[in-house]
């Protein structure tokens, strides 16, 4: 598969910066639970965005752990 992406940099770093956004994100939806918990901390569709941002970020680092083999 990495031998058909043309320009390897560029793709790596679009994933990179894709990790750090959804990092970022994370924990702005934790700050903003611990902020406000009353407002934030019932609403599923919270733990829908934190499931799937968290679960982007796990691919992405199997991902490089498992390509550095």
């Amino acid at each position: 598969m990495t031998d058909e992406i043309p320009d390897k940099a560029a793709y790596q770093s679009n994933r990179r910066k894709m990790c750090w956004v959804c990092l970022t994100m994370l924990s702005c939806m934790v700050a903003a639970i611990i902020v406000a918990p009353e407002k934030y901390g019932a609403l599923p569709a919270f733990d829908m965005a934190f499931l799937a941002l968290s679960g982007l970020v796990a691919a992405y680092f199997g991902a490089t752990a498992i390509a550095k083999r």
